[in-house]
Order: C-alpha cells, then sequence, then structure tokens
C-alpha cells in the first residue's frame, strides 16, 4: 500500500484540538467522516475498535509517531487519517517521548496482509528524523503528502 496514494487532503489534521490521545482519536474519526472517507454509521464501531486497541498496547512506536490502528469487516477500502500535534501528545510511547505525528489506520478484516504490510511501511518512512521533522513544521496538507510521497521514493516502498 502506498501511503501518499489512499490518504485524503481532508483527513489530514494540522492543528488538532485535542489534548489526549483519547480525544485526538474521535478527532481523527470525525475528519474522515466529513471527508466522505467513513459512513458515518460505521463511526462509533472504529472508535470503540481503535480505542479498545489503545488500551490493549500503546501505538505510540516511538521517535515522536503514533499508528492507531485496527480491522473492520465494516470498510472496503483501507482508511487513513494523519493528525500533526505540534505541541506533542502523551501516546505512552514506547521510548516515552511524546508523540507529534498520528497515522490512523483502518483496514478491511479481509485484507489483513495489507494491513501489516502498511504498518512496515508506515514504519519504514517515519523512521526518517528529516521527514518527521519536516511534517512538524508543515502548514498545508498538499505538502505532507508530497513529502511523504518523496520519502516512499526515496525508501523505495511499494505496494
Amino acid at each position: 500500500m502506498i501511503f501518499s496514494e489512499n490518504i485524503n487532503k481532508n483527513n489530514i489534521l494540522l492543528a488538532p484540538k485535542a489534548k489526549t490521545k483519547w480525544d485526538l482519536i474521535p478527532e481523527m474519526l470525525d475528519a474522515t467522516v466529513k471527508s466522505g472517507t467513513l459512513n458515518e454509521k460505521d463511526e462509533e464501531a472504529m472508535r470503540k475498535a481503535l480505542i479498545e486497541r489503545e488500551k490493549s498496547m500503546s501505538t505510540g512506536i516511538g521517535k515522536g509517531v503514533a499508528i492507531p490502528h485496527c480491522a473492520s469487516d465494516r470498510i472496503s477500502e483501507i482508511i487513513i487519517a494523519l493528525a500533526i500535534c505540534k505541541s506533542g501528545i502523551d501516546f505512552d510511547s514506547i521510548d516515552g517521548l511524546p508523540v507529534h505525528i498520528v497515522i490512523l489506520l483502518i483496514v478491511p478484516q479481509k485484507k489483513i496482509s495489507q494491513h501489516i504490510k502498511t504498518l512496515a511501511n508506515i514504519a519504514k518512512i517515519m523512521n526518517d528524523e528529516s521527514l518527521r521533522e519536516k511534517l512538524v513544521k508543515t502548514k498545508s496538507a498538499d505538502i505532507v503528502i508530497e513529502l511523504i510521497k518523496n520519502a516512499e521514493e526515496t525508501k523505495k516502498v511499494n505496494a
């Protein structure tokens, strides 16, 4: 899965209001409903699944990045949202650092192998400190997508 080709720019939050991960996940889901990416009738089920996953184990992967994620039989296509939290949010990350980049990922249950590959691809490009720094400073969703696309090309990420 090519991240840059599967994110709707309307699902990118450059200044989320949330101050906690428990408030950020619903705010990100709300963006996916408003953009038409997620059906409103599925929002509550997705929220519960994402929160349940987060309670079982933090999705804060370190280096200022978190990837709250789940698989669902309610969707047929992958859903991605991204939030840039300039001041940082406590995500109980493995390195104990605040999170500045949150990538919410919902994958169709029937595409679980895609789910694993997608997580790996995102982790691969987010390992780049320069990319993370640029994303946190970005003021445009179009530039976020451009930066991610360039990182994917550099890291040779493929579907």
